[in-house]
């Protein structure tokens, strides 16, 4: 037990309730640090039946920066495709209200490359949210994409991407700042 419990296989798991537009608990928020698949595993056979709520959420981390070690205990450069996920970790992480979407706070995300972040998982994470690709976002993709943090605003209506303006961008490709670069003379 006390290598399951070791470094990189445990970690803290927290679940944020965050009030959004005057409502209580509008958006759950679950992280779990670098939790492996031993600790998602027993936070399911402990609480799976009775208390699965804890772990349900609006906005997920993935563990461990999208890791399939969090998914399962096969390594996927050893078995590939045929790395099973461990079905008490896939129940933990699968706890999702209607709507909910998986944040990876990683570096993109390449097939090639070993894990993680990994595109197995990636998958796996796609599958859970009903097959929904564009509710699996990648951090490094938004930046690239859109040059900015990712961002949500939680309000009565529900949650929602910040979506960089037009104006903002316009001013971004210009090079157009809020100060000029150079003092000027008046008149």
């Amino acid at each position: 037990m006390d290598e399951l419990l070791g470094k990189n296989h445990s970690s803290v798991v927290l679940r944020f309730s965050i009030r959004g537009g005057g409502i209580l608990d509008k958006c759950r928020f679950l992280t779990g640090g670098d939790a492996e698949v031993a600790i998602w595993e027993r936070l399911w056979g402990k609480h799976g039946n009775y208390q699965a709520d804890w772990l349900s959420y609006d906005i997920l981390q993935a563990p461990h920066h999208c890791s399939w070690h969090s998914l399962s205990y096969d390594s996927y450069s050893t078995y590939g495709e045929d790395a099973e996920v461990c079905d008490d970790a896939r129940s933990a992480l699968a706890q999702m209200r209607k709507g909910a979407i998986v944040v990876a706070s990683s570096k993109a995300i390449d097939p090639e490359e070993a894990d993680p972040p990994s595109d197995r998982a990636k998958r796996e994470y796609i599958s859970i949210v009903d097959g929904k690709s564009d509710r699996f976002i990648c951090v490094a993709d938004v930046w690239e994409d859109e040059e900015c943090a990712l961002q949500y605003e939680i309000a009565s209506s529900g949650i929602t991407k910040v979506v960089k303006s037009a104006a903002k961008a316009a001013v971004a490709a210009l090079g157009i700042g809020a100060t000029a670069a150079q003092a000027r003379a008046h008149g």
